[in-house]
């Protein structure tokens, strides 16, 4: 079901609300190919290495990670980051 390196961080932030809430839990699998539309893990250097979900799309070749809140900057992937990426989001919980 999840790749071997799957890991799960618990999300500090609402940028990506209502998919994606403050306290749910991301499972990230770094094996799955981040193409334009999913969801992504990645490191957010403003907040100190910090791990984010972000929406990736792809628009006349360039990659950029997306909030769903407006308020949180847009981000363009290049070859300078693409290690940034961390892996995509496979599952998304929350504790009952």
């Amino acid at each position: 079901m999840f790749g071997r390196e799957t890991f799960i961080v618990r999300v500090a932030e609402d940028a990506m609300a209502p998919r994606v809430c403050a306290g749910d839990y991301v499972w990230i699998d770094p094996d799955e190919p981040a193409t334009d539309g999913r969801l992504v893990a990645v490191r957010d250097p403003g907040r100190g290495g910090e791990t984010v979900v972000r929406l990736l799309v792809e628009r006349d070749g360039r990659r950029i990670l997306r909030a769903l809140d407006e308020r949180f900057p847009e981000r363009t992937v290049d070859a300078g980051n693409e290690t940034d990426i961390r892996g995509v989001v496979v599952f998304v919980g929350n504790t009952v």
